[in-house]
């Protein structure tokens, strides 16, 4: 599990990230929600170690992140970030494969068994007819299954994604958020979509300015009274088969102001 106490960051005198205190089960999917700068970001990044915070700590399994090494941090924990390097002189099959260096020594060779998971991730994510693309041939929504397929062959217990839907199709949005929820792994997901949010996740966090503002399951924190006073616009919620649905109206005002 991933536990976080008082993380509080700044990017010189502006408060990122404000007293978070975050308990993130065993398994299951979290979603960060939020307008744009609320801090879902910089959170994500404290939680997996790519930024150290100015006050508080991140426990892994109970142990201080700061003490783990980053090969143990590696072998429980899977990142998908977006990616802006396109470049990449490797093939797709090779650049999943890197998910595997966590557990491999220094000048080893790749096994079978690495060669397996590589394809069974592949294939999860629908990418098998990619393997041999070089990864830089790629659109963005190719690119950013394959950076999923990655994470998966870590085989981590707790995988953290940054809009991890961010140029997929549809299709392709709820395949992978159903895959990530079916995982038996404890899943930490940043969304700007707050009906895919609802639909998938376990538990939401709704954050706004760095401080997290409420949290609990998706049917309490996606109410018009929580959103409609952070994202500014009137929000109509349907319940349809158990399942909440949202609605957000245009705000009256023509553009936006000068």
């Amino acid at each position: 599990m991933i536990e976080a106490h008082g993380l509080t960051h700044r990017f010189g005198t502006h408060v990122v990230i404000n007293d978070v205190d975050l308990y993130l089960p065993a398994t299951g999917l979290v979603s960060l929600v939020g307008p744009n700068g609320s801090g879902k970001t910089t959170l994500l990044r404290a939680l997996y170690g790519a930024l150290t915070p100015d006050e508080g700590e991140v426990l892994l399994d109970g142990d201080p992140l700061a003490k783990r090494s980053r090969k143990d941090i590696a072998q429980s924990m899977a990142v998908v970030i977006q990616e802006h390097d396109s470049d990449l002189p490797m093939t797709v099959a090779d650049l999943v494969m890197l998910g595997r260096l966590p557990y491999q020594r220094v000048f080893s060779t790749t096994t079978s068994t690495d060669e397996e998971l590589v394809h069974d991730a592949l294939q999860k994510v629908g990418a098998t007819h990619l393997a041999i693309r070089p990864y830089g041939a790629l659109s963005g929504g190719e690119r950013q299954r394959v950076l999923i397929a990655r994470a998966l062959v870590q085989n981590a217990t707790h995988i953290l994604l940054d809009e991890p839907t961010n140029h997929l199709d549809i299709r392709y949005q709820h395949d992978v958020l159903h895959l990530v929820r079916s995982l038996a792994a404890s899943s930490v997901v940043v969304l700007h979509d707050l009906n895919l949010a609802a639909a998938y996740s376990d538990h939401v966090i709704l954050l706004n300015d760095g401080s997290v503002i409420t949290q609990g399951a998706p049917e309490d924190v996606l109410t018009a009274e929580n959103l409609e006073p952070i994202y500014g616009v009137q929000v109509d919620r349907l319940d349809i088969d158990g399942e909440v649905h949202l609605r957000f109206r245009r705000p009256s005002h023509e553009g936006l102001e000068p």
